[in-house]
């Protein structure tokens, strides 16, 4: 679409012709079109920690909605459902096991955001806050996003895969964030070791330090989780992975490129397939079939 009147841009004050898109003289986008893709491609910083903001966001909604519901349904106090929400619950906001993950492939994402209780909670937010104050503002915050939502996920379909193909379609409910954290914890050290960082061993120390006093404190407090070593193992190194790869290149120009509007495209993608897939748990049927069955329990 082309601007249909001489206009003035907007940047460098350069009168341009009509039908130019763009300034003759800087590139400034000058039609709406241009502008939108300019948009589009700009670097989105990660001062604001605006990604890592949305995510507990989310995931704080769908714990206090697994809390309301589980009172409702259930008869649970409020103490009752804040420490340990029922499975019928879990299952209904996006919980995973292998033997419905064929059926419902989309659960590997859903889970990230279901946890099995305050400690659960408040143990993965903890982590995941004091990581994105670093990582965030390094890497941008689409690619924040991207790398959250494919290690969660790869989280996940490392521990099922085991569950299917070595156990049986055996293994546990499982659900939680920790994969994904482990996956940006992979990435940060990976990116301090590619760029021949020394202090990829102190973060490491720190790292492994802070999740077992979280996993200590779950452990005490005695609520039923059953810590999920693989889907821990597979963000963890998928998150290496992304941290290599976003080592590789200086912290993006301000200036608009292709290759930032596929982040910034991938990123809003990644966090649209967060919500569709709890939506998707809430319309299972598994969960009603489960409810029918135990009777709310």
């Amino acid at each position: 679409m082309k601007s249909r009147k001489a206009s003035t841009c907007p940047r460098c004050g350069a009168l341009n012709g009509a039908g130019f898109d763009r300034c003759v003289r800087c590139g400034q986008g000058l039609s709406p079109s241009a502008q939108f893709r300019e948009r589009l491609g700009t670097y989105v910083d990660g001062d604001a920690l605006w990604a890592s903001k949305t995510i507990i966001m989310l995931t704080v909604i769908v714990f206090a909605a697994q809390v309301y519901i589980g009172q409702i349904r259930s008869g649970q106090n409020a103490l009752q459902a804040l420490m340990r929400p029922t499975t019928i619950d879990a299952v209904r906001f996006g919980a995973l096991h292998s033997v419905i993950v064929i059926a419902e492939p989309w659960r590997l994402l859903s889970a990230v955001f279901v946890h099995f209780g305050t400690w659960h909670l408040l143990g993965n937010l903890l982590f995941l806050t004091w990581l994105a104050r670093a990582a965030e503002p390094a890497i941008g915050s689409a690619r924040f996003v991207l790398a959250y939502v494919c290690t969660g996920i790869a989280g996940f379909v490392v521990s099922t895969g085991y569950n299917i193909f070595v156990e049986g379609f055996g293994g546990g409910l499982t659900a939680g964030a920790s994969g994904a954290v482990f996956g940006i914890t992979g990435m940060v050290a990976g990116m301090l070791y590619r760029q021949k960082n020394p202090q990829w061993k102190g973060f490491a120390v720190q790292a492994v330090l802070f999740q077992l006093l979280i996993g200590f404190g779950i452990n005490q407090a005695q609520v039923g989780i059953m810590i999920n070593n693989l889907a821990h193992l597979g963000g963890l190194v998928v998150g290496v992975a992304f941290g290599f790869a976003y080592a590789t290149r200086q912290r993006p120009s301000r200036k608009p490129t292709r290759s930032e509007s596929w982040v910034n495209i991938g990123a809003l993608i990644g966090l649209m397939a967060c919500v569709i897939s709890l939506v998707l748990a809430q319309r299972s049927p598994i969960w009603r079939e489960l409810e029918t069955r135990v009777g709310g329990s």
